[in-house]
């Protein structure tokens, strides 16, 4: 390439900066200026108050306001924020879950259900009285109240039984105030219209089938004595 085109590729590059440049500052230097009439409006007006200047974003070029919204969009989409990428400790989400399960499973922990107590009485019944062991080593951890489930047609009976569960609960020391121990419904409906009286009695025969229904292993044949 000789020195006359290295010259007018330069002379090229340079009017288009040029170019460039003054497209930039022409629509700032044309709002710096005021219209002819503005001078003449406010002398007659006597009015002394300064045009109120344009913001800082309409002052620049476009060029400049084109660069700024594109870097703005390439962090939006594409970048991101420095903020938006700041992890939890591992196994934080796990934990979190795990602690909502325990949470929805509390009110059932410290329940009492009918089938806890002798039909009839305030007496606990076997399953009623592991229960109750098992709320004993708990109960003190647990801000919410422990629940005898209402019996709506017998009354006293679940009054019965919220005063001997809150003797038994004060006969082992454990620091429970008598509005702690309250009579509601169970926190847990169960199936609503027909349908589970039919999967009861599905479940019931099923169990009572499968003894006959299904043979023993060998090895449990072997154990129990079956030949």
């Amino acid at each position: 390439m000789g020195q006359g085109s290295m010259q007018k590729k330069a002379i090229r590059i340079m009017r288009l900066s040029c170019a460039i440049a003054v497209v930039g500052l022409l629509p700032a230097v044309a709002r710096a200026q005021a219209p002819d009439g503005a001078d003449a409006g406010m002398a007659v007006a006597g009015a002394a108050a300064t045009p109120t200047p344009a913001p800082a974003c309409e002052r620049r070029g476009p060029i400049h306001r084109l660069f700024h919204h594109s870097a703005h969009t390439l962090q939006d989409k594409f970048i991101g924020y420095p903020d938006a990428f700041v992890e939890p400790p591992l196994g934080f989400y796990v934990n979190e879950q795990l602690s909502l399960q325990v949470a929805k499973a509390d009110p059932h922990r410290f329940t009492l259900y009918r089938t806890d107590f002798l039909p009839g009485t305030n007496v606990l019944s076997p399953i009623g009285a592991s229960r109750f062991n098992i709320m004993i080593n708990r109960v003190g951890a647990w801000p919410g109240p422990v629940t005898i489930e209402w019996t709506p047609d017998q009354p006293a009976v679940a009054e019965a039984r919220r005063q001997a569960v809150l003797a038994m609960l004060q006969q082992t020391g454990q620091p429970v105030i008598p509005e702690r121990v309250v009579v509601g419904p169970s926190p847990y409906p169960g199936g609503m219209g027909i349908e589970p009286p039919n999967f009861y009695n599905n479940m019931t025969i099923r169990s009572q089938m499968a003894s006959p229904a299904f043979a023993l292993s060998p090895i449990e044949s072997a154990a129990s004595g079956v030949r």
